[in-house]
């Protein structure tokens, strides 16, 4: 028992280091994010004579209103006409692409070029969709704007010329935004974690000159970087970062736009949040399993290769915290106390965490001027709570990528949608109880993370359990160009 005792406590302290790094990655993109001067872009100057072709892709899946919105925002883009070639990139339902089909000519303005493209099947997902897409047009440039995005009108202005006038870079990202923000507390949530990824987390990458992932939208592609990479291929379900990172490996880098800001849809209900992070921690490891051996075995130097990795595997940390309760709560039901050091170290690491994911999180709202929102800090609180909710499902996620050939790409639910699988939040919800009742049995309540990790498990178990019960979705009008 003394020797199981001390193998579990060197494991556990093996994973709290591990989970340590992920928390230093955070200071070290905060301190370039406040240190480094941002880059500047060279715009091309054109006239519009001599603007080249550019094809924007709206993928799409069943997405009612909400596509023709987006192609209505597309239409009215400012480009010349005789450039401008769009793609509504139709993955949906039969019966769906009759409806799209027929509502759709109603809001094409004169002179513009949108086609209305369906494939038939959904082999690779929306990469499969976008490939399909690019076979149809030789558009040297290519926007990409998913249903819930609406572009302003100089979006094409205001990113092209800076493709144009570097030919060294594979893709210009912008900033989301969030229509729907302060739809409930899990929005306002989500809004605080998005922003941080954009104003501290890819700017810091791109000041520093280190590779970023594009974010699947709001974005315009280089389209000879595309094609020397491999092209958009459906082996993962982050196609956006593993086109992105093969990329890298080819020379290309890329550039963040932060002042132009592509407003989107928040998933609006707890079911449609689990099943979007556990399908981008699903596809980080698999770009992970497939790009890393890649990466080391490169000509790149070092850093870069510990930048790539790092930014692949940050998935690890719910598979680390899971692992690390489990390892944890085995060793408290049994009564193996880990030893004095490995329990500080766990103190440390926690707090190291709380801490650096608050700064994280608080520096992103400063950056873009939120900082003195009257509901900010209790937004920050519920935005480390929230993420622990989802430690069994992103867990799965993980082991599914590497021990599963399993895809499914579930879309994340609209506004107005109701989730129809099986998840009600019971798995969270017996779970945070059964560690609640174990911790308090034991007196373990020091235990910090454990108050964090009961907390999100029932609030998310909560969450989905109350919508299963109401089967009320959450209604929030869209407003569509027909009408």
């Amino acid at each position: 028992m003394i020797t199981l005792g001390y193998v579990l406590s060197f494991v556990l302290a093996l994973i709290l280091i591990a989970v340590s790094f992920l928390s230093v990655q955070l200071i070290m993109l905060a301190w370039v994010r406040l240190t480094r001067p941002a880059p500047r872009l060279t715009l091309a100057k054109m006239n519009d004579a001599e603007l080249p072709h550019v094809l924007v892709q709206l993928p799409v899946c069943n997405e009612g209103d909400l596509a023709l919105r987006v192609a209505a925002a597309a239409c009215a883009l400012d480009w010349p006409k005789d450039r401008l070639t769009i793609q509504l990139l139709d993955d949906g339902t039969e019966e769906n692409h009759a409806v799209l089909a027929s509502r759709l000519p109603a809001i094409i303005p004169p002179g513009i070029n949108l086609t209305l493209l369906r494939r038939g099947d959904r082999k690779g997902f929306k990469a499969g969709n976008l490939a399909y897409g690019l076979a149809h047009c030789d558009a040297p440039f290519v926007a990409i704007f998913d249903a819930d995005f609406v572009p302003a009108l100089d979006f094409l202005r205001r990113t092209v010329p800076a493709l144009v006038a570097d030919s060294g870079l594979c893709f210009v990202q912008a900033r989301w935004g969030h229509n729907n923000r302060d739809a409930n507390w899990l929005t306002r949530v989500q809004g605080v974690l998005l922003d941080s990824h954009f104003a501290v987390e890819q700017e810091a990458r791109f000041r520093a000159a280190l590779p970023m992932s594009f974010n699947g939208t709001a974005g315009v592609w280089n389209r000879l970087a595309v094609e020397q990479s491999g092209g958009w291929t459906g082996d993962t379900l982050t196609e956006d970062l593993d086109l992105s990172m093969r990329c890298v490996l080819q020379g290309w880098r890329s550039a963040m736009l932060p002042d132009i800001e592509v407003p989107g849809e928040l998933p609006p209900n707890a079911a449609a949040w689990r099943s979007q992070q556990a399908r981008w921690t699903k596809g980080h490891a698999q770009c992970a399993r497939k790009l890393v051996p890649l990466v080391w075995a490169s000509a790149l130097p070092v850093y870069l290769k510990l930048a790539m990795t790092a930014q692949m595997c940050q998935f690890a940390f719910y598979t680390l915290a899971f692992t690390s309760a489990a390892i944890s709560l085995f060793m408290l039901s049994v009564g193996l106390p880990p030893y004095p050091a490995v329990a500080a170290l766990g103190l440390i690491v926690t707090f190291l965490g709380l801490s650096c994911s608050i700064g994280y999180l608080w520096l992103g709202q400063r950056m873009l001027g939120h900082e003195k929102d009257s509901k900010l800090y209790r937004t920050l609180v519920l935005a480390v709570v929230f993420p622990s909710g989802l430690i069994l499902a992103n867990t799965r996620a993980t082991l599914e990528a590497f021990f599963s050939t399993r895809m499914d790409f579930t879309r994340t639910l609209r506004a107005g949608e109701i989730h129809a699988g099986g998840w009600r939040g019971v798995p969270e919800l017996v779970v945070g109880t059964f560690v609640a009742v174990l911790a308090v049995s034991e007196s373990n309540w020091a235990a910090l993370f454990f108050v964090f990790a009961v907390s999100g498990l029932v609030s998310i178990g909560t969450m989905g359990a109350t919508n299963a019960l109401t089967r009320a979705p959450v209604r929030r009008s869209i407003s569509t160009p027909a009408e």
